[in-house]
């Protein structure tokens, strides 16, 4: 009977934790979901907003080996037309106390500045960091999926 006060005593700080976890798992896709449409968008400094340094290292989808980000080469190609439209499909984030990590399928769909129309399915990770409070991209990893539907 004297352990009955502590576990009660328990569920509520049991309670807090998982709550705490649910925001910052709701955080870490709010942020996500703003990288999405800021890249749609085109608008690089939105998108630098959510990343933790320009540097990010990067997995590119067409198999590169570890590089950073071109964020100046991106720039000039939303300047001069490339429109790029992202679809996010089956959506996990997980977050491990000052981590996080979130995995989805991105269906991927561009238009270059010359007209040309290239449509991919990509696996997606993304790692965050939590810096000052907010979520921060640290690392990203993509790679083309096969079959091209995750569905």
């Amino acid at each position: 009977m004297r352990k009955l006060p502590y576990i009660l005593s328990v569920i509520p700080l049991l309670l807090f934790v998982d709550l705490a976890h649910a925001g910052d798992k709701e955080d870490v896709a709010a942020t996500m979901d703003a990288i999405r449409a800021a890249w749609t968008a085109g608008d690089v400094d939105a998108c630098l907003e959510h990343i933790a340094v320009e540097e990010v290292d990067v997995y590119l989808g067409n198999g590169s080996l570890l590089s950073q980000m071109d964020w100046e080469g991106a720039r000039a190609a939303f300047a001069a037309g490339l429109k790029v439209n992202i679809q996010s499909m089956h959506t996990k984030v997980r977050v491990y106390g000052e981590a996080a990590i979130v995995t989805e399928y991105m269906i991927i769909q561009t238009t270059r500045p010359d007209g040309t129309r290239i449509n991919e399915t990509e696996r997606r990770t993304v790692v965050f960091a939590k810096q000052k409070g907010q979520w921060k991209v640290v690392h990203a990893h993509g790679s083309y999926l096969t079959p091209t539907n995750p569905e």
